[in-house]
C-alpha cells in the first residue's frame, strides 16, 4: 500500500511537469517566431525613418533656398521672390524641420525595438508620437501646396494674378519641395501601420500562450485570470465609449465645416461620411471591449482620415490667411475687407475642422493604448 501509494504521488506531478514543460516549450517558439516577425518589421522601420530623415531635411532646405531675382528692374525696385515673401513658406521650412529633428530623436526608440522586438511600449510611444508628427507634416505640405497652386493658376475672382510666369524657377523649386514633403507623408502612414501590426500582434501572442498554458493551470489560477481579464474589459469598455462620444462630436464638427470651398468641401464630406459608417465599429468595441479586430480596422482608417482631414484644413487655412491679410510682394490683395461675412464663414469652418483634427488624435490614441497587450 505504501509503495503504490507512493507511486501515485510522484506520478502526477511527473505527468503534470511533463505537460507544464511541453506547452512552455510551444510558448516559447510561438513568442520566438513572433519575435522574429516584429525584429524584420523593427529593421524595416528603421530603414524608413533614414530615408524620411533625407526626405524632410531635402524638403526644408529646398524651400529654404527657394528664391529668384527677375533680370529686369527700376531705379527703384528690384523684383524678386522668396521664400520669406509667403509666410506659409515659412511655416513649411520650419515644421518640415522639427519633423527631421524629430525623426533623428526617434531612432534610438527604433533601436530598442530592434533590440527588444517584443517590447510594446517603444512601439506605442513611436506610433502616438509619429500621428501627431503625420498631422504636422500634413499641414505644411498642404498649405504649401494650395499656395504652389495659387501661384500657378492664381484667382480670377479675387484678381489674384499668377506670378509663376515671371518667376518660373522659384516655383518650380517650391513645387520640388512640397513632392518631396508628400513622400514623407507616405513614409509616415507606412511607418504607423507597422507599428499598429506590431501591437496587434502581441494581443495574438499573449492570447495564443494563454491558451497553450491553460490545459495545466489550477482553478485558482484560472479565476485570477478571469478577473484581470473582466478589468481590463472594463478598461477598455470606457476607452471604447469615450470613442463613441468623440466620433459624434467628429461628425458634428465636420458636418458644421463643409460648407466653403470646393476640395474642403468634398474632403470633409467624405470625413463625415465615414465617421457615421465607423460607427457600428465602435458599438462592437463597446460590446466586446476584448475584440482586437474592430479596433485595428478604426486605427487604421482613423490614420487615412485624418490625414484626408488635416490636408483639406490646412489647404484652405492658407487661402484664408491670404484672403485676410493679402501679400504684398505677389499683389495678391486681401478681400475680406470687401467680403467679410465670406471671411467669416471660412474662418469658422478651418476651426471647426481643426477641431475635428483633435478628435481624430484622441481616437487614435485611445485606440492605441486600447490594442497594448496588459
Amino acid at each position: 500500500m505504501a509503495k503504490e501509494s507512493t507511486t501515485i504521488e510522484v506520478g502526477e506531478p511527473s505527468t503534470v511537469t511533463k505537460s507544464t514543460s511541453h506547452e512552455k516549450k510551444k510558448g516559447f517558439v510561438a513568442a520566438a517566431a513572433g519575435g522574429g516577425h516584429k525584429r524584420g518589421l523593427a529593421i524595416f522601420d528603421f530603414l524608413l525613418r533614414l530615408a524620411a530623415i533625407g526626405i524632410t531635411i531635402g524638403a526644408s532646405s529646398v524651400m529654404f533656398t527657394a528664391e529668384e531675382t527677375l533680370p529686369f528692374f527700376t531705379q527703384f525696385l528690384q523684383f524678386q521672390a522668396g521664400y520669406d515673401d509667403f509666410p506659409t513658406f515659412q511655416f513649411f521650412v520650419i515644421s518640415i524641420a522639427i519633423v527631421a529633428s524629430y525623426l533623428v530623436l526617434a531612432l534610438p526608440f527604433s533601436i530598442v525595438t530592434i533590440v527588444r522586438p517584443l517590447a510594446v511600449v517603444p512601439r506605442l510611444i513611436l506610433l502616438i508620437s509619429d500621428t501627431v508628427v503625420l498631422t504636422l507634416t500634413t499641414s505644411a505640405a498642404a498649405a504649401a501646396a494650395s499656395i504652389v497652386y495659387l501661384a500657378h493658376n492664381g484667382n480670377a475672382n479675387t484678381n489674384w494674378l499668377p506670378i509663376c510666369q515671371q518667376f518660373g524657377d522659384f516655383c518650380q523649386t517650391a513645387s520640388t519641395a512640397v513632392v518631396a514633403a508628400s513622400i514623407s507623408v507616405v513614409f509616415f502612414v507606412l511607418l504607423i501601420r507597422m507599428a499598429k501590426e506590431s501591437t496587434t500582434i502581441d494581443i495574438g501572442e499573449s492570447s495564443t500562450v494563454t491558451k497553450s498554458r491553460s490545459h495545466v493551470v489550477v482553478d485558482e489560477k484560472k479565476k485570477k485570470r478571469f478577473v484581470a481579464a473582466t478589468a481590463g474589459g472594463g478598461y477598455k469598455r470606457g476607452l471604447a465609449i469615450f470613442d463613441f462620444l468623440l466620433r459624434l462630436a467628429a461628425i458634428v464638427t465636420t458636418i458644421t465645416a463643409s460648407s466653403v470651398f470646393l476640395f474642403f468641401v468634398i474632403a470633409i464630406a467624405i470625413v463625415a461620411s465615414y465617421l457615421v459608417l465607423s460607427l457600428p465599429f465602435s458599438i462592437v468595441t463597446i460590446v466586446h471591449p476584448l475584440a482586437a479586430l474592430s479596433r485595428l480596422i478604426l486605427l487604421i482608417s482613423d490614420t487615412v482620415v485624418v490625414t484626408l482631414t488635416t490636408s483639406a484644413t490646412a489647404a484652405t487655412a492658407a487661402i484664408v490667411y491670404l484672403a485676410h491679410n493679402g501679400n504684398p510682394n505677389t499683389n495678391w490683395l486681401p478681400i475680406c475687407q470687401q467680403f467679410g461675412d465670406f471671411c467669416q464663414a471660412t474662418s469658422s469652418a478651418v476651426v471647426a475642422a481643426s477641431l475635428g483634427i483633435v478628435f481624430f488624435l484622441l481616437l487614435i490614441v485611445i485606440s492605441a493604448i486600447a490594442l497594448k497587450r496588459h
